[in-house]
């Protein structure tokens, strides 16, 4: 659907379908996920509150989404989650420097160490297949021995 000015190709679907929605409602547990709240809430009371607001270019997704009661839902705004968290006073990790530590932590562990992770996750990072006269050896990935690695895990263990 086009809107004037709307040229960014988003899906104008504003709220989630009722699958998404019980799905929300279960994970949260039936109360609201607004840490300085908690409160209880039923599932017809529920909100579906947007962590970026849909009117700044947030998606309708689960992902995008948090189970908020009404007042929660109200206070937050088109404030983003983190911007509406920060201003309450609770404490959120900065994803960015979450990942620079993540990397600072794999880059430390050695080669078999980084193999034992990625078979953990089930991922499977190959290099190349080297062979010679005598015999053939898996020769490491292209840049250092950690960086394959360290992409793989990071990506499945930080959004």
């Amino acid at each position: 659907m086009f809107f004037m000015g709307d040229d960014n190709n988003r899906s104008s679907k504003r709220s989630l379908g009722i699958r998404d929605k019980k799905l929300l409602y279960r994970n949260a547990k039936s109360r609201c996920e607004n840490p300085t709240c908690k409160k209880k809430i039923e599932f017809d009371e529920m909100q579906v509150g947007h962590k970026t607001a849909w009117s700044k270019g947030g998606s309708t997704t689960f992902k995008n989404s948090v189970c908020l009661c009404w007042r929660c839902n109200n206070l937050q705004g088109t404030d983003s989650w983190i911007a509406f968290l920060k201003k309450q006073g609770v404490a959120v990790a900065d994803p960015k420097s979450e990942r620079t530590e993540v990397k600072k932590i794999l880059m430390a562990k050695t080669a078999p160490q980084l193999k034992v992770l990625a078979k953990e996750y089930g991922y499977k990072v190959s290099g190349e297949v080297v062979e010679n006269f005598f015999d053939s050896y898996t020769k490491a990935p292209k840049g250092t021995i950690h960086q394959p690695f360290i992409c793989e895990i990071e990506a499945c263990r930080l959004p």
